[in-house]
């Protein structure tokens, strides 16, 4: 009992002279140092402690390593832009620039495999590759990166190199794929190693691929390795909700009325509002089989169409309604010879048309001229009651 009491004895004291050097912020709610406190042996030892020598070193070690990192990172980027410099300085001199080969190896993704069976054949080799990752295609070809290596008789030497996407399936192949049964033969998979052979000849270099080539070929491997989640059961694609309707004009009545056209889009437009929304109208006016796309807004406005349409009766021909199948191209292209037929007949109608017009005004000035002789005989007639009006007054009053 007595030692616990020395210790709350000892432990009150040491609190004391603590609160001698700091003072209670209320609105903080912490101790802070005063400023003219005296520092004692025992703040200072407590200080180095925390933030003595052997701290100061550990973090000056650790910013030195960060520094030297942060160098080696610089110093590869300046070789690399003076490198780039170089390159443009050599093209606009119109210097060739250093041919030869260059080491692939670090990003090869490439393996070497041998102790197979003699008699194997690609597709064999191709199915047992596979087993550790997606086989890469060329881009030019378009077939896989595989190949067995024959001899001079052309057949197997039981060897041969398989090309991967990712350095992963690399891994994979070493690890599981190195020391595998083919058949009754251990296979041995190992990187791919190229060695030069010969001198250099710049006219086997392949052609390099365009940018535009480039880009497309990577989305194309890279949509091998994405994630999609599983359409739903009741998904319907998007051309669904366009209808095909057929039959609905001539070539002949497209010839004949050069605003068939817009009419029949904007008929077609008015009578398709009665299903749903309408969100275009494409009238094909060069299609023999008179064709007109309507697209709506959802695919129950297209169904309900299609059953309301299809079989209707227009002009005396019967409509044909469908929904698209999203692959159909309706657009057909005039010839030359059909565009100078069109041209010709429309010249033909323009002139008809005028001489109509010079008829119409000639007729329209005879009748003019007809009209004002009847007004001089109107006038004739009126003076001759007029004479005789007098006449007879003259005898009454004799």
């Amino acid at each position: 009992m007595r030692e616990f009491v020395e210790q709350l004895w000892y432990e009150q004291q040491n609190a004391e002279q603590q609160t001698k050097n700091y003072t209670w912020d209320e609105e903080k709610k912490e101790w802070i140092r005063k400023e003219n406190a005296a520092l004692d042996d025992d703040t200072i030892a407590e200080y180095q402690a925390h933030y003595g020598e052997q701290f100061i070193k550990e973090y000056d070690q650790i910013y030195e390593k960060m520094d030297a990192e942060l160098k080696e990172k610089t110093e590869a980027k300046i070789k690399e832009v003076e490198e780039k410099r170089e390159k443009k300085k050599m093209k606009k001199a119109g210097q060739p620039q250093q041919q030869g080969w260059i080491d692939m190896e670090e990003k090869s993704t490439a393996v070497y495999v041998s102790g197979m069976p003699t008699d194997v054949t690609i597709e064999e080799f191709t199915e047992f590759m596979s087993k550790c990752g997606v086989i890469q295609q060329d881009p030019r070809t378009r077939r896989s990166k595989i190949k067995l290596y024959l001899d001079d008789e052309g057949n197997s030497k039981g060897d041969g190199r398989c090309c991967y996407i990712k350095m992963e399936s690399v891994e994979l192949a070493l690890s599981i794929l190195d020391g595998a049964r083919m058949r009754d033969c251990e296979v041995k998979v190992e990187k791919a190693h190229f060695e030069l052979k010969g001198e250099f000849d710049p006219a086997k270099k392949k052609r390099k691929l365009t940018p535009a080539q480039k880009k497309r070929f990577f989305e194309s491997q890279n949509k091998i390795f994405e994630w999609k989640p599983d359409k739903p059961r009741n998904y319907r694609p998007l051309s669904d909700c366009t209808v095909i309707i057929k039959n609905l004009f001539t070539l002949e009545q497209m010839a004949k009325n050069a605003a068939l056209l817009l009419d029949l889009k904007e008929e077609v437009e008015q009578s398709c509002a009665k299903y749903g929304a309408v969100k275009k109208v494409v009238v094909y006016d060069n299609n023999p089989e008179g064709v007109v796309s309507v697209a709506f807004e959802s695919t129950e406005h297209s169904d309900l169409a299609v059953k309301m349409l299809n079989g209707r009766i227009v002009d005396g021909r019967e409509l044909k309604c469908s929904l698209w199948d999203g692959k159909t191209k309706y657009k057909v292209q005039e010839t030359e010879e059909e565009a100078k037929r069109r041209i010709a007949a429309w010249e033909e109608r323009i002139q008809k048309g005028r001489q109509g017009d010079d008829d119409n005004e000639e007729e329209g000035e005879e009748e003019e001229g007809d009209s004002d002789e009847g007004e001089g005989e109107d006038e004739e007639t009126t003076e001759e009651p007029e004479e005789k009006r007098q006449k007879s007054e003259q005898e009454t009053d004799e």
